[in-house]
């Protein structure tokens, strides 16, 4: 399919003009949300980490849902080397044992993924849900977050269903119980909606050692995931 796992030197180049970490510049102009308790839960298999959830309870069966996501263009500049080239490739395309990447790995797996205690700059979006999953009203925010847990959809799962393990047990009532609890307020305004609901397997595929095909398979469908894509959407 003429995909590159190289990138041209202008690409690189400019790659390298990006700090190897966030900077007190990096900060300017951001709400600052360190403090926020944010987590990323994501495949076992993640090979980086672009959405983090936070959330605050407000009575009344009230929420407040905080979505974050990588802010990659504080750093692909429009018109720029690196931006031309991610037009060109469009996304990025996972295969069972690596991945070719939309952006070098500095950003790509590196200031542009969410990973645990780490500063990140984001773009966030704030909404506040009614008892019956209702946006009553959002707002939008250049932030600073640090991702404090990483969890996999396993280990969330795991947790809410009575087996967590030391990480998820450490947020379990704090912030998974309640995460939970926001999700079925979700699941009633969807219900309202009657959205069309595709449940379209995902099939993956395991390798052998030596990288031939040792079979197909379709990972199990967890809540965890269904909460995810909810909160995304």
């Amino acid at each position: 399919f003429g995909l590159s796992g190289n990138f041209p030197d202008k690409v690189r180049q400019e790659s390298k003009l990006c700090p190897d970490e966030v900077s007190k510049n990096d900060r300017k102009g951001r709400m600052d949300l360190r403090k926020v308790f944010t987590l990323t839960i994501d495949p076992l298999d993640a090979r980086d980490f672009d959405d983090a959830l936070s959330l605050k309870e407000l009575g009344n069966g009230e929420w407040e849902i905080g979505v974050h996501i990588a802010d990659v263009s504080h750093y692909v500049r429009p018109g720029g080397a690196l931006d031309r080239e991610a037009r060109k490739r469009g996304n990025s395309v996972y295969f069972p044992d690596r991945v070719i990447p939309m952006l070098p790995e500095k950003l790509s797996n590196g200031l542009c993924s969410l990973k645990e205690g780490e500063d990140r700059a984001a773009m966030a979006v704030r909404m506040v849900l009614d008892a019956k999953g209702q946006k009553k009203s959002h707002s939008f925010h250049r932030v600073m977050m640090r991702s404090a847990v990483k969890l996999s959809y396993q280990q969330a799962q795991g947790a809410i269903d009575g087996e967590p393990d030391h990480t998820s047990e450490a947020v379990l009532n704090d912030i998974l119980k309640p995460l939970w609890a926001a999700y079925e307020s979700l699941k009633i305004a969807r219900r309202d909606r009657e959205p069309l609901d595709l449940d379209l397997p995902e099939r993956k595929i395991r390798l052998k050692e030596d990288g031939t095909v040792k079979d197909v398979f379709v990972p199990e469908r967890l809540e965890a995931h269904k909460l995810i894509e909810e909160f995304m959407i």
